[in-house]
């Protein structure tokens, strides 16, 4: 059973269409590459996934659960738009760090605020919180930042702010882990390490769609690839066939260029 089936996303500003018809779906476990250039449409349909941006036609399941149908106003509410979000953790390209909070205050807030909704919350606070406290830290612990739980993001590298983001996404548990091009903020050097704590995810089996510019990493990591052009899905298929044996044309001169920068 697929964990997320995408079926007929369009969405349009304006005039102009960022995404025409797209379909997939992915299996528990997998991971999933987005490739292809600027303007593509890539972070709209991440966007789309995160309810950041309300698709104009198509349907969005998670689980068997229809999160979003064009053609069903109910699922269209803003008063859901939260509760469907939670399927998703997103990870973005400059890591939207809180500059006021330590990188241990950034990964519980999220799950603080939704304890406070909990009708037992006042009678057991302390314990509560002490459990999402424990949980955050583990979290840290996996990112290789035991030892900076208490600095601010300023007094963070930029490797390790985008991994207290990607623990961040991560301490709600979602269903799916969705990356926004994230080591497109990182000067080189950096960009090892978060790559690696992705690759350490893709081995744990987390569920993945990664918007990435990094060919060789798509290729080593990912279960699928989609390749999207002027907003539409021209390939998809494992890495080996769509980004060692593209049958299109398009995905070619895709690659190739990018081989020669």
């Amino acid at each position: 059973m697929a964990i997320l089936d995408v079926s007929h996303i369009s969405k349009a500003f304006g005039n102009t269409e960022v995404l025409r018809d797209i379909s997939f779906s992915l299996d528990p476990g997998q991971a999933l590459a987005i490739i292809g250039s600027s303007g593509s449409g890539k972070t709209t349909l991440l966007r789309c996934l995160n309810f950041l941006e309300t698709p104009d036609q198509g349907r969005i399941a998670v689980r068997d659960e229809v999160l979003f149908d064009a053609g069903d106003p109910a699922t269209r509410r803003e008063s859901e738009i939260r509760k469907k979000r939670l399927h998703f953790g997103l990870v973005f390209q400059s890591f939207h760090l809180f500059p006021q909070y330590t990188a241990l205050q950034n990964v519980m807030l999220a799950s603080q605020l939704l304890a406070q909704e909990r009708p037992d919350f006042r009678a057991h606070k302390k314990d509560i919180l002490a459990d999402i406290e424990a949980a955050a830290r583990e979290l840290l612990h996996q990112m290789g930042l035991s030892d900076r739980a208490d600095h601010y993001p300023h007094q963070l590298s930029g490797g390790q702010q985008q991994r207290v983001a990607i623990a961040r996404a991560l301490a709600l548990a979602p269903d799916i882990l969705c990356f926004d091009e994230p080591t497109s903020a990182l000067d080189p050097e950096l960009t090892g390490e978060v790559l690696r704590v992705i690759r350490g995810l893709a081995e744990k089996h987390t569920t993945m769609v990664i918007v990435t510019h990094e060919m060789a990493f798509a290729r080593d990591v990912a279960d699928q690839v989609i390749f999207m052009d002027g907003g539409v899905i021209m390939e998809q298929g494992p890495p080996e066939a769509v980004i060692g044996h593209p049958r299109e044309e398009r995905t070619r001169q895709f690659l190739s260029r990018y081989a020669q920068n």
